[in-house]
């Protein structure tokens, strides 16, 4: 009896024992949906010695297509074909070495909403509100400071978290909304508990989880909900470029090629001209493509396939838990472009009508030209992204208003800019800024000039293209020039600790209602204004400080007329009869004042006139 219990004990143990050294410690996607345009749903398995065993599903309409190893055999990487007519439920995976079972996992697969794959995007229609919840409003100070990760809120320093999180976010879409925006990105919020800079969340450490500090998964859903009730489009912010030293990859790589690997760190040299430069050495563009963005950012390699599908069906799954609208690509060029346009091509063939804007941060317009889809590039290069990001005209409008004018500066900088829109393939779909999270807010560059600072929203708001709006933009926010924290202090009243607060006009200055009301006029006005979302535009040259362009379709003729002298300017409409045509009148967009164009009009100095014509 005894030599029977001890011979079943040891047995016990045995088994146990087995099935202990395969625990599973992740599976991800953390679920996924029944339905989807790509059937092929790679199932990414990480747990101790795992890849010995034989995963099995017993599924109706879940097969297995292939399973995938690497050179760690802590993981494997199961691809698995859903088909269309499966049933929602959870999917027992059978671990099993020989005949034995050895580990489980139930998988869910959930029934996918309905035409989730025909959503509608955000298009040259819309107003795009920019912000990082780090530094927007902290709408849940309970979780500042987390148990087990390092950073903690210190607000006297830039550098350190703040304390904002989606909580504060949601809280402020009404006023989002009553700005006048329709739509709305906010910078990263994937967890990342780095030991430094963690607040912006672009070097994520857990792809599937809202960083418990910014808040839950669910409070990202309640997010997307909150813009749709209140008539926003949510964009996300995806990363193919890099994750964070923090990820729990670091402990135990996928594979050697999962992360670019240098004899010693080497980082990028950020000269993304490489890419279209025809006598660009191939050392250079190798610097820039597998360089690391940071020390503390792991340079991911896109060319391994199992990286590949992950990190896309990483996005996917966030676009389809909250219903997203559309998409932000950071540092796209920083990736070997090929690749890249690949991997937006996914998200594109999984949601046709999504909008994508790409960041390709460069100084041409030939070269941002370069990067938006369906461009008759000489290389036959498609970057797969349908909107970019006009970085050019960022400097001008950072430039003009302080300049005197001559024959290429001043006004005439914004007419010769425009005159090579022949590069793009879709110049509406372009997006227009003054400031954003990356560079010096457009108050230093006008040094907090109100006047200068409204010709710079008139120019935004009324050029071909559309507008994003940079929290605090709005009340023409402070910053600190040439400093990356300079560009991203804390939106004043977001806090219940703040002196004041600017989401009201009692807490905002009297410049700072000036701003305020000139921007949400102007916008507001937008969402109806259709001359301004895809409407034509016509330019004249400019001459004396007067700069003239008008959005025009069938249905309505928007003239603008910036002054960028300090004096008074009577202007004669004589030269733009071909846009005026029969029109008499002109409604003054800001104040509702009713103008006679026959004897001309006075513009202001310093100032941009913006007249629909009646």
């Amino acid at each position: 009896m005894k030599k029977t219990f001890l011979l079943f004990t040891l047995l016990s143990l045995f088994t146990f024992n087995s099935i202990a050294c395969y625990k599973i410690e992740h599976v991800e996607p953390i679920n996924w949906w029944i339905g989807m345009a790509q059937k092929e749903l790679q199932i990414s398995i990480h747990g101790k010695n795992i890849a010995e065993t034989e995963p099995v599903i017993n599924y109706e309409g879940v097969s297995i297509s292939r399973k995938v190893l690497t050179d760690n055999p802590n993981y494997i990487f199961l691809y698995v074909n859903i088909e269309p007519n499966t049933k929602p439920g959870k999917m027992n995976i059978i671990f099993k070495k020989g005949n034995k079972k050895v580990a489980s996992y139930k998988y869910e697969l959930k029934a996918r909403k309905e035409n989730s794959a025909n959503r509608p995007s955000f298009t040259s229609a819309d107003a795009v509100y920019l912000l990082m919840p780090d530094r927007f409003v902290n709408g849940d100070p309970k979780n500042d400071n987390v148990k087990g990760y390092h950073q903690k809120v210190d607000r006297s320093n830039l550098g350190e978290r703040h304390g904002g999180d989606l909580k504060g976010v949601i809280e402020k879409v009404p006023y989002i909304a009553d700005l006048g925006c329709t739509a709305l990105w906010i910078t990263p919020f994937y967890d990342n508990n780095d030991t430094q800079f963690s607040y912006p969340h672009y070097s994520a450490g857990d792809y599937y989880k809202v960083d418990p500090r910014m808040g839950t998964n669910q409070d990202y859903k309640n997010l997307a909900d909150s813009c749709h009730k209140y008539g926003l489009k949510l964009i996300i912010d995806v990363v193919p470029n890099h994750c964070g030293s923090a990820h729990w990859w670091c402990q135990d790589l996928p594979a050697e090629n999962w992360f670019h690997k240098w004899p010693t760190f080497t980082g990028s040299n950020y000269r993304m001209t490489a890419w279209t430069d025809p006598h660009a050495s191939d050392i250079d563009k190798k610097i820039l493509q597998d360089g690391w963005f940071a020390g503390n950012m792991p340079d991911l390699d896109l060319t391994n396939p199992e990286l590949f599908r992950y990190l896309s069906q990483a996005y996917i799954w966030w676009i389809e838990y909250a219903d997203v609208d559309g998409i932000r690509v950071d540092t796209y060029p920083y990736n070997d472009i090929k690749v890249a346009a690949d991997w937006v091509k996914t998200f594109r063939n999984e949601y046709p009508n999504i909008n994508i804007v790409g960041e390709c941060w460069v100084k041409s317009p030939l070269e941002i030209a370069y990067y938006q889809s369906g461009n008759n590039n000489k290389d036959g290069f498609d970057s797969q992204l349908p909107s970019v990001m006009d970085f050019v005209l960022k400097d001008y409008l950072h430039m003009v208003f302080n300049e005197n004018e001559s024959w290429d500066t001043g006004l005439a900088r914004f007419y010769a800019h425009y005159a090579q829109d022949f590069a793009y393939p879709d110049i509406n779909n372009v997006m227009n800024f003054l400031d954003n999270h990356d560079i010096d807010r457009f108050s230093t560059a006008v040094k907090g000039d109100v006047d200068k600072y409204k010709m710079g929203i008139a120019m935004l708001l009324t050029t071909r293209g559309y507008p994003q709006i940079y929290s605090g933009t709005e009340i023409m926010l402070d910053g600190i020039p040439g400093n990356y924290e300079g560009h991203r202090f804390d939106f004043p009243g977001g806090w219940k600790e703040d002196s004041r607060n600017a989401f009201t006009k009692e807490g905002r200055t009297e410049d700072e209602n000036e701003v305020f009301d000139y921007m949400r006029t102007l916008l507001n006005y937008r969402k109806t204004a259709t001359a301004l979302h895809d409407g034509k535009m016509k330019q004249f040259i400019p001459y004396d400080g007067i700069y003239v362009y008008a959005r025009y379709n069938n249905e309505q003729t928007v003239l603008v007329i910036f002054n960028n002298n300090n004096a008074n300017k009577e202007v004669s409409l004589d030269r733009f009869a071909e846009v005026i045509k029969d029109f008499k009148q002109g409604i003054d967009v800001i104040t509702g004042e009713t103008l006679t164009l026959s004897n001309g009009v006075t513009v202001k100095g310093k100032s941009a006139l913006i007249l629909e014509l009646k």
